[in-house]
């Protein structure tokens, strides 16, 4: 005589996955349903950098020709080092005037009546970063808002962690149909749900340009700042009905 218990968990599992997927379930097509979810973390290959340059002038026009000054010549450092234009971007560009605070002194509200500013937002090999920053403070700029870090391919990424999403949902099933009584069979249906949305970046902007830091593209530099890659995660979650024999 079956086991009612046994026989009550293998009609719940698959009426689950016949609710969600349409999977028919019947004497002759037992399944067990399951989510699993895992992660995978690799080391960065890009990073996004935003650096800018603000400063202060007595008129609009002085603010705006010194920045402009300094701008240009970060600009053109990059240029020199060998960072392609599709991995600049401006990211803002503001000129307004200023209220002063109640700790500067007379000369410094008098110097200090507009600011400018602008900033840029800058894609390079994660190898780079470091040298990248320096270069920007070499050359006049004073606002370095962090660095992001993630790969050049997100969908291969994406790919891999949900892989091992999937072998852990299959052990999990393994374990399920053991309890059962029962063997594992053929996998029927697998799904991926849709991850948080990535960065996409131009395959040509990491491959624009060879070497790493160190390697002559980079004048000597007077600043110096370390930066230390974060590790970039990819979280998947399946949903994967296998039958059982």
């Amino acid at each position: 005589m079956r086991n009612p218990f046994i026989l009550a968990a293998v009609l719940v599992i698959g009426q689950v996955a016949a609710v969600a997927q349409n999977i028919q379930v019947d004497k002759q097509n037992k399944t067990i349903a399951v989510t699993a979810e895992e992660s995978v973390s690799v080391d960065a290959e890009i990073a996004i950098l935003r650096i800018g340059c603000s400063n202060y002038g007595p008129t609009k026009d002085a603010a705006f020709k010194e920045n402009a000054r300094i701008s240009n010549a970060i600009t053109q450092a990059f240029l020199d080092a060998k960072i392609p234009k599709q991995a600049i971007e401006t990211e803002q560009l503001r000129l307004e005037h200023v209220e002063p605070s109640e700790s500067w002194t007379p000369e410094m509200k008098n110097q200090r009546q507009f600011e400018a500013q602008q900033s840029w937002k800058i894609t390079v090999k994660a190898s780079d970063a470091q040298s990248v920053v320096s270069l920007a403070m070499q050359n006049g700029a004073n606002n370095i808002s962090g660095a992001d870090w993630d790969v050049a391919d997100p969908l291969q990424l994406q790919a891999k962690a949900s892989g091992a999403a999937l072998v852990k949902a299959r052990a999990i099933a393994e374990q399920m149909a053991k309890g059962l009584g029962a063997k594992l069979g053929d996998l029927i249906y697998a799904s991926n749900a849709a991850p948080l949305a990535r960065p996409r970046f131009m395959p040509g902007i990491v491959q624009g340009y060879g070497g790493g830091a160190g390697g002559g593209r980079f004048p000597d530099q007077t600043f110096s700042v370390t930066l230390f890659p974060q590790k970039v995660k990819q979280d998947a979650t399946v949903y994967a009905v296998f039958a059982i024999e």
